[in-house]
């Protein structure tokens, strides 16, 4: 502003035009600076929600890995088809003094109940051969079979000791008479536990102990009588 010499009065005037250009300038450097921070601010904020976005993904794909992996049905195995197979069934002798071998062919591979179940019964049937004597009452039934470790339990029914002929030589070759033929054919039984009825018992005729699992006893086999093999 400067006062004018006629009048006296003050006069305005305006400021050149090229005193207002940095201003303008300033100006547009500062909206410059300013959408470039919105823009970096979008980018930035479109890169999160990105990553956000595959983060869960993976983690999606993670937790539905183990169900996808147990979802195919399992693969029903059939059951083994049994056989036809030579087996060694021990007999007493005549008088009772020891145990005779009788080969014979019965359908085995079916589990091990069954098979325990096709030797007993064919100890039960008794010998084809003459020389032979039967170990077990005819009207015995074997109620279970299973494992327990290497150990094979038979489960007999009540016939087993109610029906015995009794004493001691009696006694032993029925017990071994069992014990030997199941050891000898069927693969990794060591030893036979008798029961009675789901029962332990103590003894059969009262002498030999049949509160544990018996070995076979060789002591009273006999060498394979010269015949040939039955079925």
């Amino acid at each position: 502003m400067r006062r004018s010499r006629l009048g006296g009065r003050a006069e305005f005037q305006r400021a050149p035009r090229c005193q207002t250009r940095p201003l303008k300038e300033g100006c547009e450097a500062l909206t410059s600076k300013r959408t470039i921070k919105i823009l970096l601010a979008s980018v930035w904020a479109l890169l999160v929600i990105t990553l956000l976005g595959f983060a869960i993904k993976l983690l999606q794909d993670f937790v539905s890995t183990p169900e996808q992996a147990a979802a195919p049905p399992a693969v029903i195995q059939p059951p083994p088809k049994p056989e036809k197979r030579e087996v060694i069934l021990y007999f007493s002798d005549a008088d009772a003094s020891s145990l005779l071998q009788e080969k014979r062919s019965i359908s085995l591979g079916a589990g091990i109940q069954s098979d325990a179940a096709g030797i007993a019964n064919e100890l039960i049937r008794g010998p084809q051969l003459e020389n032979l004597s039967p170990t077990i009452p005819p009207d015995t039934r074997l109620i279970n079979a299973y494992f327990i470790g290497d150990t094979l339990v038979l489960d007999f029914s009540q016939e087993l000791q109610k029906n015995h002929t009794g004493g001691s030589a009696g006694e032993l070759t029925t017990i071994y008479s069992i014990v030997n033929s199941m050891t000898e054919n069927l693969r990794g039984v060591k030893k036979v536990q008798i029961l009675v009825e789901g029962l332990e018992i103590e003894t059969l005729a009262g002498h030999l102990d049949l509160s544990r699992p018996l070995h076979p006893d060789v002591k009273w086999m006999k060498k394979l009588p010269r015949t040939n093999s039955t079925s």
